[in-house]
């Protein structure tokens, strides 16, 4: 018993000088963030309104005003700046009088530029701008033989808008656009193999809403 307690006061000055030895946890690593896909596509649809008369020489017709569809294709370069291309259809038919109605078809492809400003997680203001070509089609009907007459030319619009996300890969969306082309299809015909005769359209522009809804994959 005394060579206990002799063995145990010895070793007490060693002991009390041990330091204690703590081991340590590493911080588990950050997660990483979600990958954010560069790739989207828009729907939408929208109403243009005129702002010329449909033929050159005739003061007395109305404007014919067109409503439409639209797929817009987005590569996203960053979060404020992306590319476009977009495949556009508008559709318009007004009676000008009790024997006459002008219609209208528009087709375009056009590529172009998008800015994009976040206001917050959900909402975002962006402007855009599309050039490309337009194929323009009119087509007057009433007494005889209907008319018509297809031609191309240079297509273009500009939008400012408004959106909104639903979720990460939804949202919706709401813009002013302007849009119109140069072409300006021209039908000729003679009558009694004597006289010329011919009618022109006039190149069109729009002031138009646009709303639709984007899906980023």
């Amino acid at each position: 018993m005394k060579k206990t307690l002799a063995l145990i006061a010895l070793a007490a000055p060693a002991l009390a000088g041990t330091k204690t030895v703590v081991a340590t946890v590493p911080a588990p690593a950050p997660a990483p963030a979600p990958i954010v896909s560069p790739w989207a596509v828009e729907v939408g649809t929208g109403y243009n309104f005129a702002s010329k008369d449909l033929f050159k020489g005739d003061e007395d017709q109305k404007k014919v005003n067109t409503w439409g569809w639209d797929l817009t294709g987005v590569y996203k370069l960053d979060e404020n700046n992306a590319l476009t291309l977009r495949l556009g259809y508008a559709y318009g038919s007004r009676k000008q009088d009790d024997d006459y109605r002008f219609k209208v078809n528009n087709w375009s492809l056009m590529p172009g530029y998008r800015y994009t400003y976040a206001l917050d997680d959900q909402w975002s203001l962006f402007a855009g701008v599309n050039v490309g070509v337009t194929n323009m089609k009119w087509r007057v009907t009433g007494e005889g033989e209907a008319t018509d007459k297809s031609g191309w030319g240079f297509g273009y619009s500009a939008e400012l808008g408004v959106r909104y996300a639903i979720n990460t890969n939804w949202d919706v969306f709401a813009a002013y656009q302007f849009s119109g082309s140069t072409a300006s299809p021209k039908y000729t015909w003679t009558d009694g193999n004597t006289f010329e005769h011919s009618v022109k359209s006039k190149a069109q522009n729009y002031h138009g809403v646009r709303i639709g809804v984007g899906y980023t994959f």
